[in-house]
């Protein structure tokens, strides 16, 4: 599992060696969209849960906090 702020959303091509092998929570599990960032009105999904060897059964945004981008969250199986 990795996660964290990685500064660009599923498609960007400089993400692919991470996209390739691992699956983004909020695309196999999510519900929307899942847009992180700006925190104020999201426009895009820069912050990422990606899985390799576990389940996503859901993922969501928590609410704004005092950052420029909104948390991330997931339910994850093994």
């Amino acid at each position: 599992m990795l996660l964290g702020d990685l500064n660009g959303s599923a498609d960007d091509r400089a993400l692919r060696p991470l996209t390739s092998r691992f699956a983004s929570a909020q695309t196999t599990a999510g519900a929307g969209f899942g847009f992180t960032w700006p925190s104020g009105f999201p426009v895009v999904r820069i912050d990422q849960i990606l899985v390799d060897g576990v389940r996503a059964t859901s993922a969501w945004t928590l609410p704004a906090t005092r950052s420029d981008h909104l948390p991330v969250a997931a339910t994850i199986t093994f």
